[in-house]
């Protein structure tokens, strides 16, 4: 049975072609951040995987799907309606949201039960897919670059105009990936940009 190295290996290689092709930088196309965002992984294990490596096999049962709920906890916020800033969704929030009692969802956490019946609604909640809960670290990264990266570097590649103006905003946008910026890190990344298209504009 395959352990998923082999695949990813081959995945890694069209990505490489594509970016070739593509005229983008390697760091862009393979943002770290990016990968750890939709993984759940540390940066330093996908820099090995991309490179051929194996990485160290992740706890089993328990232990490793309540650090996986702990990461989306973590990187998933939600914006409080008192005060306008960005906060971690509350325990009866996610339990509300994705079917489950609040004392239940603290047995993931506390890594007291291996079940995950409540997968469903959990993938649902924070828009990951259930396979987020049960992939290995090479299956993990092989399904972001498949459904993630390969449809982005092709729409770019077939007609860069409608994707993006050029591929410095390519650029911008793999690497912010789909994180949200703080409302004042958006207003000033808007501002830099007008910024800078008043002065093309205006040479």
């Amino acid at each position: 049975m395959s352990d998923g190295y082999e695949q990813l290996a081959e995945t890694v290689r069209e990505v490489e072609e594509l970016q070739s092709r593509s005229g983008l930088d390697r760091a862009s196309v393979f943002n770290l951040k990016d990968l750890s965002f939709h993984t759940s992984l540390p940066e330093a294990d996908i820099r090995r995987l991309l490179d051929g490596e194996r990485v160290e096999s992740p706890a089993s049962g328990p232990a490793e799907l309540a650090r996986r709920i702990a990461f989306l906890r973590e990187t998933r916020l939600t914006v409080d309606r008192n005060t306008g800033s960005r906060r971690q969704y509350t325990t009866v929030e996610i339990a509300a949201g994705s079917g489950m009692t609040p004392q239940w969802h603290g047995k993931l956490l506390n890594r007291s039960t291996p079940n995950i019946w409540h997968g469903a609604g959990l993938a649902k909640f924070f828009d990951v897919p259930m396979e987020y809960f049960t992939h290995t670290p090479p299956e993990a990264v092989k399904r972001v670059l498949d459904r993630k990266v390969i449809p982005d570097l092709t729409a770019f590649i077939k007609n860069p105009s409608e994707a993006v103006r050029n591929r410095h905003a390519m650029q911008i946008q793999l690497r912010l990936g789909n994180r949200e910026l703080p409302p004042n890190l958006e207003t000033a990344l808007m501002a830099f940009v007008d910024a800078i298209a008043r002065e093309v504009s205006g040479s």
